[in-house]
């Protein structure tokens, strides 16, 4: 082996000294993007706030929900408790996942209430 070889395997096992900082705000968006996509609406339907839960994050969620039209056929199975349920565990893996940080307890309130209309198109 070379001198040049040695010498590059030597510092690929090294470890690399620094560290990382994710912000406050950057863990907080992640937190609203994956509520968003575990609730099916638009981040913009999501606000996050984050605190300490003994040593770990804990989440506070609050997610603007469409109504589903009352008459005709309904799109989803199981109710709004189900949902909010499988959203939790999901907003608990996937933000554990993507920020490394054990996320402890979700909050998670519901809010909103407006009937999702389709946009109605003219052609002229």
């Amino acid at each position: 082996m070379s001198g040049t070889t040695a010498t590059m395997d030597r510092v690929a096992d090294r470890e690399t000294l620094g560290h990382n900082r994710i912000t406050h705000h950057a863990i907080r968006h992640t937190v609203e993007a994956v509520t968003a996509r575990a609730f099916r609406v638009s981040r913009d339907n999501v606000t996050a706030a984050l605190e300490d839960d003994d040593g770990k994050l804990g989440v506070s969620v609050s997610v603007k929900l469409t109504l589903p039209p009352l008459l005709g056929p309904r799109n989803g199975t199981g109710t709004v408790f189900e949902l909010a349920q499988h959203a939790r565990t999901e907003i608990a893996s996937r933000g554990a996942e993507l920020t490394g940080l054990e996320i402890g307890r979700v909050d998670i309130r519901l809010t909103g209430g407006k009937q999702d209309q389709p946009k109605e198109r003219r052609v002229t």
